[in-house]
């Protein structure tokens, strides 16, 4: 759409939001925190995640991102991870030589 190029439709309150991180993506493959995505012995069942900064490729079947493996996503893109089998298996690098960010809200 012309001129909504940064447009984000975002849909909230779904599931109950309980713990948010912030995770730097450098050249080495991250994951998320067992600890943070965990509450009460009981993984989240959904995660969103915003990017920041810089690109980053990212895989949730198991797989290890590189530069050139892996989705690619761009800042102000928005995934949306729904099980807690892909949530345990997320893993995120940067697609170029500049670190990322990610924000990641966990909910149940």
């Amino acid at each position: 759409m012309p001129g909504n190029a940064n447009k984000i439709n975002m849909t909230a309150g779904l599931y109950k939001a309980f713990a948010h991180e912030s995770i730097a993506v450098t050249d080495t493959a991250q994951s998320f925190t067992a600890a943070t995505y965990t509450t009460g012995g009981e993984k989240a069942k959904r995660a969103v995640i915003t990017i920041e900064t810089a690109q980053i490729r990212y895989t949730y079947d198991g797989t290890t991102p590189t530069s050139s493996i892996g989705h690619l996503c761009n800042p102000f893109d928005v995934i949306t991870l729904i099980g807690s089998d892909n949530i345990t298996n997320f893993r995120a690098i940067r697609a170029g030589s500049t670190n990322a960010t990610i924000k990641v809200t966990y909910e149940n």
